[in-house]
């Protein structure tokens, strides 16, 4: 437990100070035919640009995940939640922020290899937000990527990189007038780790990630095996 314990602080330290909601490993939780479900948050912090304005963004992501195993180690999931956000604009200095909006995600992911302990494979995942007020519309975000694993006896430790692609249409009344061209991210390319390990008789499990895009991101769910 002590072990385990210092693993879980590792990748909170790691992520200090993004997505809409933990990947998690590729192996799926639950068995074939059967579901999982998740309740999940995330704290995501990115940058983002508009025409040469750069744009540091914030939100809190609180989620229900629904997860279906349709072939042995292959699974899709359903996510809807909230999600507040925040735009700090580091050229004039302005800061505006909107409460809570609804967001939904789509994905799958697999076991494309495997041996002994160890296995990876890949994923995809694709969300929708609602309008943020006087922040963006139309706000969407993709990521393709493969993860890795290994399972020490009960507790799986996960990571790997991914692809990001992240846009929407700007609603931002800057100071400094800016056209209305999409915000977009300012990098591609990201990396995660994690850990997932049994809370209740392998029925109830505990999954921290974090993220790390060009700013990091720490996520974490309470999950159930049906």
């Amino acid at each position: 437990m002590r072990s385990l314990t210092l693993v879980v602080l590792a990748i909170l330290l790691l992520a200090g100070t993004a997505s809409a909601g933990v990947f998690g490993p590729p192996e799926p939780l639950a068995d074939p035919g059967k579901v999982s479900l998740d309740a999940g948050y995330f704290l995501d912090r990115t940058r983002m640009k508009q025409d040469d304005d750069r744009l540091g963004t914030r939100s809190n992501q609180y989620y229900l995940q629904g997860n279906y195993t349709f072939l042995k180690d292959w699974e899709v999931y359903g996510r809807i939640g909230g999600t507040d956000e925040v735009v700090h604009s580091r050229d004039t200095q302005q800061r505006i922020g909107d409460g809570a909006n609804v967001f939904g995600s789509l994905g799958f992911k697999g076991v494309a290899y495997r041996s002994g302990n160890f296995a990876i494979g890949p994923f995809v995942e694709g969300s929708m937000y609602g309008d943020q007020g006087g922040i963006a519309k139309n706000q969407w975000e993709a990521n393709v990527g493969v993860a890795a694993q290994y399972r020490i006896r009960s507790v799986t430790v996960y990571g790997g990189p991914f692809a990001y692609w992240r846009q929407a249409d700007s609603q931002l009344a800057l100071a400094t007038p800016v056209s209305q061209n999409d915000i977009k991210e300012s990098h591609n390319i990201g990396t995660f780790l994690g850990v997932r390990f049994p809370l209740v008789q392998q029925k109830v499990f505990l999954t921290a990630e974090a993220q790390m895009k060009d700013r990091p991101g720490l996520g974490a769910t309470i999950s159930y095996k049906f």
